[in-house]
């Protein structure tokens, strides 16, 4: 017969886990467990699985331990956006402010955005094509951008090396990711031709306020310059590092003012001419000249969860902070305003987000908090639509489903840092929830470096991390 101190203390336990009886268990765990030891993760996994059928526990692992989950970040940010922005569409306008006079626009011309993410440089064609139908060759006043809707944020994470154009700085006005595609071609011994510009399939802007030099012989392999006064943007290049040509995306910072300039030269290369950019709140004697529409954002958003796109996600991050805080400044309160709405959904304080993408070692969350998660029929219902399916591995190499399982979930990879979470689905309801995050930040930290962009044994670090994932994931399925 129990004591009845016994007896709370395992009805607690009941409580926590869906466990009934606790002893169940045992077995499963140690299955998790061994797997997780032989593959010298032991202290550096934090792990859970539940059958969301019964809500029964079948799997965990250092549970509590607090670990950066990368870009399953992502996860959480599509889920904040689906539940607090009810938007169709991104919009972007363009405001005209005068009179015409012999094909002179004695006025301005505005360009408002609201935090598109997915604006691209042959979007700025109907722009071009709204003011050629006017009549006008040539603006005698200015091109103001108007981003005051959204703060503009220059880095993801400062932390970052600056190459990185998943790092990308985003705002009110974005164009092409907030990326500008660097070329270059050698024509002979230490002599290259360079080009930096905004392309299109149709439409390439040339941007006169970043530029690029070869002149980086000592350091880092790139060094980057921002002067936030002037907008101007300036890279430096160690040419020993460049083939006989190729081509890279590079981020950019002032991306407000990087679109505007794209939008100026493309007017002035269609024949009208132009001349000042400034920032400046649409005129309210102004008028609405055109509108430019992004496709649904629910496509928007299944993009970017299945290609990870950081800059895409902060922005989803940032614009639905916005509806939630109008006072919204940058983008460490954003993240805390999600950080919040995450613990009262779970009811746990464990988890801390820097950003919406996941992009900082300095973010965290245990494969406790993410079962609680997971486990909501909300999240479920709103998340599904959007994961996509990840491969089950087995001994006959990989397969997208077994039988009616299947798996749909969100990975995350980082230098030393990698995670998983998500479904496992049984012709196509979902049964059981699992969290996976891997971390060893002490190797991150050592193996850091300004001159490499791949630390030292990140590669086979990271080879093993998947290599468990696989293995925990094929055992939850065999547990169905």
């Amino acid at each position: 017969m129990l004591s009845k101190r016994r007896f709370i203390k395992l009805s607690a336990l009941s409580a926590f886990t869906g466990l009934i009886p606790s002893n169940a268990l045992a077995k499963t765990k140690n299955i998790f467990t061994n797997l997780i030891k032989k593959s010298g993760f032991e202290n550096n996994t934090s792990f859970m699985a539940v059958d969301l059928r019964s809500n029964k526990l079948i799997g965990r692992h250092n549970e509590k331990l607090r670990l950066p989950i990368a870009s399953v970040t992502k996860m959480v940010t599509a889920c904040y956006y689906l539940n607090n922005h009810k938007l169709d569409r991104f919009k972007t306008e363009l405001f005209v402010d005068g009179v015409i006079k012999d094909n002179i626009l004695h006025g301005d011309l505005y360009l408002k955005g609201y935090g598109d993410p997915t604006l691209k440089t042959d979007d700025l064609s109907l722009f071009i094509d709204s003011v050629k139908n006017l009549g006008v060759t040539e603006v005698d006043g200015s091109l103001f951008y108007d981003n005051s809707y959204l703060p503009d944020i220059n880095y993801i994470n400062r932390n970052q090396l600056p190459q990185y154009a998943y790092n990308p700085g985003m705002g009110a006005i974005n164009l092409n990711e907030n990326r500008i595609l660097f070329k270059w071609k050698r024509l002979e011994k230490e002599k290259y031709k360079t080009s930096l510009t905004a392309p299109g399939l149709k439409n390439i802007a040339q941007v006169t306020n970043i530029t690029i030099d070869l002149e980086n012989n000592k350091g880092p392999v790139y060094n980057y310059e921002l002067d936030e006064k002037k907008f101007e943007e300036k890279w430096s290049v160690n040419r020993r590092i460049l083939g006989k040509k190729g081509s890279r995306w590079l981020p950019v910072r002032e991306s407000s003012y990087y679109a505007t300039e794209a939008l100026k030269q493309l007017l002035v290369d269609r024949g009208i001419a132009i001349t000042n950019i400034s920032r400046k709140k649409v005129s309210g004697k102004s008028r609405l000249l055109c509108t430019h529409y992004s496709v649904d954002n629910k496509i928007i958003l299944k993009s970017a969860l299945k290609y990870s796109k950081n800059m895409v996600t902060e922005s989803l991050g940032l614009i639905t902070s916005r509806l939630v805080s109008e006072n919204l400044y940058d983008l460490d309160q954003s993240a805390i305003i999600m950080t919040r709405w995450f613990r009262n959904i779970i009811g746990k304080q464990n988890s801390l987000f820097l950003n919406h993408s996941g992009l900082s070692a300095g973010s965290f969350s245990t494969s406790e908090d993410f079962r609680r998660f997971l486990m909501q029929d909300n999240v479920q219902k709103s998340l599904l639509p959007f994961l996509k399916r990840i491969p089950i591995y087995t001994s006959k190499g990989k397969v997208n489903s077994i039988g009616n399982i299947t798996v749909k979930g969100k990975s995350g990879t980082m230098h030393y840092i990698r995670g998983l979470a998500g479904y496992v689905c049984k012709g196509g309801i979902p049964v059981m929830a699992f969290s996976i995050f891997s971390a060893d930040l002490k190797k991150r930290k050592e193996n850091s470096s300004n001159n490499f962009e791949k630390p030292k044994g990140s590669s086979s670090w990271l080879s093993r991390a998947v290599i468990q994932e696989r293995q925990i994931v094929r055992k939850i399925i065999d547990s169905i």
